[in-house]
């Protein structure tokens, strides 16, 4: 939680405060009618709709703060309104620090300018000098990856290209606020990764961070509170764990029945493939020019011994990136030794798309650590290490960090990291059951029923 990262002094700093704050929007039936509203003082031509009724809450510095509802419950206006881009009817917000905001798609850019122009463009809003912009200008293209589009006006780009030049802009220019509207839904999984761990980062920094997603998983791993929106009011602001209970029970009060959920009993796990050396060896290469391009995102390497590939495989040995929830799949690393080592040992991360941990495994937890393979590496060595496992997760974008380091007592975590690659592969769940899985993880269960009263 962004609360374990923040000094003390921190939380006794306001960053945002929302006082008393509504807006209301005049709807006129018919176009004329705005034309005699106009003209006349004492009679009303329109209905009054009000977005937001009287909202009040502050946010500390350095926290990260969620804002969840139904659509419609009045969250983006909110957000519009404490970034600037809207005023209230009533009330006031007072910001205290540099803003960077993703809200709607394509705003803050003007669509006839270019990429660079936009950078620059923005830049100067927030205060910062061409200079400034300038220093920053490598780092905002290297992490957007949108190629030569960045010197085409912006009213080309696609969605997803508009939301990572967006995204880019915002978290390099240092930003004491980040205010993010579901800007994070568009883009691959790729991207989305790159998404997560710079906005870890900048959560480490002590930046406030406050964003509305339908993502409940990303408010939950990410936010310490959050506010809790229901037709313009808020319903609660306070513990982001009671704030989904109450999302949740929302919904399900709203349908007036609780979710159904069918079992099925099913045995159909796939045999494991053995596969002799030479066919491993004959696939080293597939997926190799993707990773080569996806691991270089904060790789850490030390170049004693580093990952050649990393893959994902089907019950039949074949690379895919899109599987079927529980199908057995095989974690393919091939390791390559360019230097002596006493010892290695190997392990992965799958995480979500908002960088939330769903299964860690290495070589230490599955009693393979002293294998002898893992001690006394030469260098020109290659190793492929598999990981067989069910992919019981639910239907969504994950990525798979890889892990090689040389242990001291890997009980305590006492490593050298050799070569730690944070986005190695990324695939996608598909639904595939018939059933929904409301956790991240679904376990094979046994399942014993015995009626113990009489009739």
């Amino acid at each position: 939680m962004c609360s374990e990262h923040n000094k003390d002094n921190m939380s006794l700093v306001k960053a945002i405060e929302v006082k008393n704050v509504s807006k209301c929007y005049h709807i006129y039936e018919k176009p004329r009618d705005r034309l005699m509203q106009m003209l006349s003082k004492n009679k009303k031509y329109y209905k009054e709709f009000w977005a937001l009724r009287d909202i009040t809450f502050d946010i500390q510095k350095g926290e990260t703060v969620g804002i969840i509802g139904r659509n419609g419950s009045g969250k983006s206006t909110l957000l519009q309104i404490i970034c600037g881009t809207l005023n209230a009817t009533e009330g006031e917000v007072k910001s205290h620090g540099r803003i960077a905001a993703l809200l709607e798609l394509g705003s803050g850019f003007n669509p006839e300018f270019t990429g660079d122009e936009n950078i620059y463009m923005n830049g100067a809003i927030l205060g910062l000098s061409r200079q400034e912009m300038e220093a920053r200008y490598d780092d905002i293209i290297s992490f957007a990856d949108i190629g030569d589009f960045i010197h085409q006006p912006v009213k080309n780009y696609s969605s997803g290209m508009q939301v990572r030049l967006a995204f880019s802009v915002a978290i390099h220019v240092d930003p004491e606020i980040l205010v993010v509207d579901e800007a994070l839904s568009v883009g691959d999984a790729y991207f989305q990764a790159k998404c997560a761990r710079a906005i870890a980062k900048i959560i480490e920094k002590g930046t406030t961070i406050l964003f509305v997603s339908h993502d409940i998983s990303a408010v939950k791993s990410l936010c310490s509170r959050a506010v809790l929106m229901e037709h313009g009011n808020i319903k609660y602001f306070g513990d982001v764990n009671t704030a989904i209970e109450k999302y949740y029970s929302g919904l399900v009060a709203e349908n007036n029945q609780q979710p159904v959920v069918t079992v099925e009993d099913e045995n159909d796990d796939q045999p494991a493939v053995t596969v002799d050396i030479n066919v491993i060896k004959d696939h080293f290469n597939d997926g190799k020019v993707n990773f080569d391009k996806i691991a270089t995102f904060q790789r850490i390497s030390q170049g004693n011994a580093e990952f050649y590939n990393v893959q994902l495989l089907n019950h039949e040995g074949n690379r895919r990136e899109v599987f079927d929830f529980g199908e057995t799949v095989t974690l393919r690393q091939i390791l390559k030794v360019n230097k002596d080592l006493p010892k290695i040992s190997l392990g992965y991360h799958i995480r979500d798309k908002n960088g939330f941990d769903i299964v860690y495994s290495d070589t230490f937890i599955e009693n393979k650590y002293e294998m002898p393979e893992l001690s006394d590496l030469k260098g020109g060595d290659v190793f492929c290490i598999d990981w067989q496992f069910k992919l019981n997760i639910r239907e969504g974008s994950y990525v798979i960090s890889s892990m090689a380091s040389v242990p001291g007592n890997p009980a305590i975590g006492d490593v050298q990291v050799q070569d730690f690659v944070p986005i190695s592969f990324t695939f996608n769940v598909s639904k595939g059951q018939a059933f929904p899985i409301y956790g991240m993880v679904h376990w094979d269960n046994e399942v014993s029923i015995k009626k113990v009263t009489n009739d």
